[in-house]
């Protein structure tokens, strides 16, 4: 049986012309490599493998290619053959010069992975090629090769075995890049955000099992979820369906298991006798060392008293009373161990100030609602959630996305969603004129998106082989969320709004994330996100029943 043919696209940046055309010539010489008419000029086929190279020769042009067109690998022609052009210099100063641009893009995934660039090296100076192959080698690129046909002093034999050699070099390069396109697992992180941040994540994931074809959402290998993206990866690693989800948070349905709305009955009204009773013990000992002279009698004191009388404001165990009753329904699950698809629940222990992992190897056996309960236990709004003897509060404080531990589990392809950002104003005093609670908020919004973006560049860093994109709310979308993060209106504006959003996002990224899904086996398909997109905008509302028709 014949093997299947794997056919590629790759970039050949070749500034001086003339040795993209020495390459070809070598390449027809190979009787073991066969051009293939139909696909035009410059498409080679050898062992199961067929690479197209698209040939540009100027800066401008490879950024626009790259920018608008899937390659899976980019090939940067740095020999210097004998020619009346240019100096190797002059050659090598625009081969720096992409490669710089493609370093400075500012959006992280629309840039060119290094790992899949890969340099066609050579000169008849050997300090020349080692010079070249040192610059090169900082910018931490895929591969290289060297024509050694180019070195001095080779008899006419030698020189074209040489020649030969290369570029059969040069294929087995090839081969090796395509070769690491090869999916690993597929995971989705979802943090936190409040309630609006859970409806966010909602209308994201929405888009994205409307635009990947068969493979759903639910379908991931890994899902990791953090306070409000606790409670969503729950929901979708039980199977739940994400019209279903949205269907029922949205008051569609007569089930209230997953209504998010906080009622009186939410109120903590069980610990105003205990936050009371502190209160006077507390202000009757700071009294006495007041009177001892062991304290000041101030109004940071007294402050400090005052707050001693306020705890938490809501109960969150109705959360986890509604989720048990839903992941105890026929089947589903209350047990880590028992999903088909991995869980990961984030939570900090709030004495020990440190992350801990509900679902891993140490803390499998904890019921899921309950580690749910703890991750989304925000102060001063909720009281903590003790398991096992200790106390766990939001996970949010100690780690914004669990990405670095879904790179650890094998993951390469992974997928965030963050809607916890600060609103952007260019309006001098716009977030002191809101009230401290907004600007406190802010703040916390703020340390948490730069905390993500740091980390996450750093891990990216070290795992080139790894592929992550990054969804969050427009600014737009933010001032909508930042009214009242644990209010439950706007309901529709922000899934609805989420889902357009997201869909801008992958039609920008289609050229490049549609060669990185196919590798997990999904294929990226926008048209029918499209005709709901359009539904939406005709309209002129937002309109829920568009999104689930």
């Amino acid at each position: 049986m014949t093997a299947p043919i794997t056919a590629r696209t790759a970039l050949l940046f070749a500034p001086l012309p003339h040795t993209a055309g020495d390459l070809n010539a070598r390449m027809e010489r190979q009787d073991w490599l066969d051009r293939v008419p139909r696909h035009g000029p410059n498409t080679w086929v050898a062992s199961a493998m067929q690479v197209t190279f698209d040939v540009v020769h100027t800066v401008g042009e490879a950024r626009e290619k790259l920018g608008a067109h899937y390659y899976s690998a980019l090939l940067l022609d740095c020999r210097h053959l004998p020619h009346d052009d240019r100096d190797p210099a002059s050659q090598f100063s625009e081969v720096e010069a992409l490669l710089q641009a493609l370093t400075d893009e500012r959006d992280r995934e629309r840039r060119y992975p290094a790992r899949r660039i890969a340099a066609l090296i050579g000169d008849p100076s050997s300090e020349r090629t080692d010079r070249l192959l040192f610059r090169l080698g900082e910018r931490h690129l895929g591969g290289f090769v060297r024509d050694r046909s180019l070195r001095p002093r080779l008899g006419a034999p030698e020189r074209r075995a040489a020649e030969d050699r290369f570029v059969r070099e040069v294929w087995t390069l090839i081969r090796g890049l395509f070769r690491q396109r090869r999916g690993g697992r597929k995971a989705l992180c979802a943090s936190g955000g409040g309630i609006s941040g859970v409806y966010y994540e909602l209308g994201v994931l929405k888009c994205m099992n409307d635009a990947f074809g068969a493979v759903d959402v639910r379908d991931f290998d890994l899902y990791f979820g953090i306070s409000a993206g606790a409670i969503v990866t729950s929901l979708l690693a039980n199977g739940i369906h994400i019209d279903e989800i949205i269907e029922s948070m949205g008051g569609r349905t007569s089930d209230p298991a997953m209504r998010l709305r906080l009622g009186l009955s939410h109120l903590n009204v069980a610990d105003i006798g205990s936050r009371a009773a502190f209160a006077v013990n507390s202000s009757a000992r700071w009294l006495g060392d007041v009177l001892r002279g062991r304290d000041d009698f101030s109004a940071g004191a007294l402050l400090n008293q005052y707050a001693a009388l306020f705890g938490p404001i809501f109960r969150n165990d109705i959360l986890e009373t509604r989720l048990r009753d839903l992941f105890t329904r026929s089947g589903r699950t209350n047990d880590f161990r028992r999903l088909k698809r991995s869980l990961f629940i984030g939570a900090t222990d709030q004495d020990r100030r440190e992350h801990v992992l509900f679902g891993d190897e140490e803390n499998g056996h904890v019921p899921i609602s309950r580690a749910v309960q703890a991750s989304t236990a925000i102060h001063p709004f909720f009281r903590s959630v003790e398991i096992d003897g200790r106390f766990y509060t939001d996970g949010f404080v100690t780690r914004t996305s669990n990405i670095g531990q879904a790179i650890e589990r094998g993951a390469d392809l992974v997928f965030v969603i963050d809607p916890f950002l600060p609103l952007i104003s260019d309006t001098p005093g716009y977030n002191a004129r809101q009230g401290n609670l907004r600007v406190i908020e802010q703040d916390f919004k703020t340390i948490s998106w730069t905390r993500y973006e740091q980390v996450s560049d750093e891990l990216l860093r070290r795992n080139p082989e790894v592929n992550a994109y990054t969804f969050v709310p427009s600014n737009r979308m933010r001032e909508w969320m930042a009214q009242n993060p644990l209010g439950s209106r706007n309901f529709d504006v922000i899934v609805c709004e989420a889902y357009k959003s997201t869909w801008r996002r992958l039609a920008q990224l289609e050229y490049k994330l549609a060669g990185e899904l196919a590798a997990h086996g999904i294929t990226l398909d926008l048209e029918p996100v499209r005709r709901r997109v359009d539904a939406l905008t005709e309209a002129g509302r937002p309109e829920l029943d568009l999104l689930l028709g």
